[in-house]
């Protein structure tokens, strides 16, 4: 269920509970604006800058980490009641509480998760306006409106420039924000925008196939390129996961002039969920009768979901399965996760590589736990051999589906050394 699961660099729910309150002689707290700070655990600290703005009446949140490659990640909902703060966002897994309160300039308190403590320790900053530059966009696919924002270099230009496509799931522009960042800061402007259904844009990212996300790419690149600052020679995309296995359609759907398919799927739809469904559940782990079951039970779900096999044979194995450490209930039959299944079933991206007759960049990560990458590899460059193109490979060994690892002693990952710089020397080398 791969394009179900929140793609949140954390996976972890943030919500804070009331500390007693400080000296009355205080003066009330503010909680806008930026702050500095960590997050502890262990030996383990990360630094983290959080964000906070109030409009109407409702707070809001956000949280950048370098280390984490995240910028804009926001709180799914925040509350202050001076001087006591309570944030919450929702992920995948695990649930982490912070139980802090503003004194002056300083939010501080502790952290709990999955009966972890921990603590957390900020102070009010300035930032700077930032060089790069951004502006609110609005296009059209169809019916469909797409709002999003355009990030550009310092001077007038005309800039090359690349078009981030969505991971699975609702993702909106924060989820490529830091690395479009990087790459504006690298020379190259770049569009980020909120998927169909997600933030401010319209319509349904569950109700929409393959070609619908590669249409919006479409008007996504017609729309830089009318732009006077863009280079309308040179403008391409990027997609990681999900929109990286969809970037060839769309690459051939807007006529772009370069692709960079990020962790993207050489290999039938069916075949990567079976590998990342059982990655989700463990199996590489399992062994004798529970790895037999836990098999037949993913091959089950995904007869189920992307050829419409009758669900009877599926019940069955979740008779037996129910109770088991690794099992997860199925979604309800009236889930989306079904319909869309089906609709991406019959999608073979090696189609649409063989076609592919501009500059190529492939990026993995060798531990990907969502997308095999050997085969994917082998699959996507013999597609485009077939037609006298190649591409440009780059794999970091030990780094997992997002390019993040975990070294001897970390609470939190963090990014592998050369990425994302593989990524904005390739644009750089155009």
């Amino acid at each position: 269920m791969r394009h179900r699961l929140v793609r949140v660099a954390l996976g972890f729910v943030l919500a804070c509970v009331g500390l007693a309150l400080p000296s009355p002689a205080l003066a009330q707290p503010d909680l806008a604006g930026a702050w500095d700070g960590a997050w502890g655990k262990a030996a383990d600290t990360l630094s983290v800058r959080m964000r906070f703005e109030e409009s109407g009446g409702i707070w809001s949140g956000s949280f950048d980490s370098e280390r984490l490659r995240v910028e804009g990640i926001p709180f799914t909902e925040v509350a202050f009641e001076p001087p006591q703060v309570v944030m919450r966002m929702v992920g995948d897994g695990t649930t982490m509480v912070f139980t802090g309160a503003i004194e002056g300039d300083s939010l501080r308190g502790t952290l709990e998760e999955e009966g972890e403590t921990g603590w957390f320790a900020f102070g009010r900053t300035h930032v700077a306006d930032p060089a790069v530059q951004q502006e609110e966009v609005r296009f059209r696919n169809g019916k469909v409106e797409l709002a999003g924002t355009l990030l550009l270099p310092p001077g007038p230009g005309p800039h090359p420039a690349v078009v981030f496509m969505h991971g699975s799931g609702p993702e909106g522009r924060w989820a490529s924000s830091y690395l479009a960042r990087r790459v504006v800061e690298g020379g190259t402007a770049a569009l980020i925008w909120d998927k169909r259904g997600v933030g401010e844009s319209t319509g349904s990212w569950e109700a929409a196939g393959f070609e619908d996300q590669a249409g919006d790419v479409a008007a996504a690149v017609a729309l830089l390129r009318s732009r006077p600052e863009i280079d309308g020679d040179r403008v391409g995309i990027h997609g990681h996961s999900q929109g990286g296995t969809i970037a060839p359609l769309a690459a051939l759907r807007s006529n772009a002039d370069f692709v960079i398919g990020s962790a993207a799927s050489g290999l039938p739809m069916d075949d990567v969920e079976v590998y990342s469904i059982g990655n989700f559940i463990g199996i590489p782990s399992m062994s004798g009768e529970e790895l037999a079951l836990a098999r037949a039970y993913v091959e089950a779900l995904v007869d189920v979901a992307y050829h419409g096999a009758p669900r009877d044979s599926l019940d069955a194995i979740v008779e037996r399965a129910r109770g088991r450490e690794w099992f997860f209930e199925p979604p309800a039959p009236d889930d989306s996760y079904w319909a869309f299944s089906r609709r991406i079933a019959d999608y073979d991206p090696l189609v649409w590589w063989r076609q592919v007759d501009v500059p190529v960049l492939l990026v993995y990560g060798a531990g990907d736990e969502r997308v095999p990458v050997e085969p994917s590899v082998e699959a996507i460059t013999s597609a485009l051999e077939s037609s006298g193109h190649s591409a440009s490979v780059r794999i970091f060994e030990g780094a997992d589906h997002t390019f993040r690892v975990r070294l001897p002693g970390d609470e939190w990952p963090r990014t592998v050394t050369g990425y994302p710089e593989a990524v904005i020397d390739w644009l750089a080398g155009l």
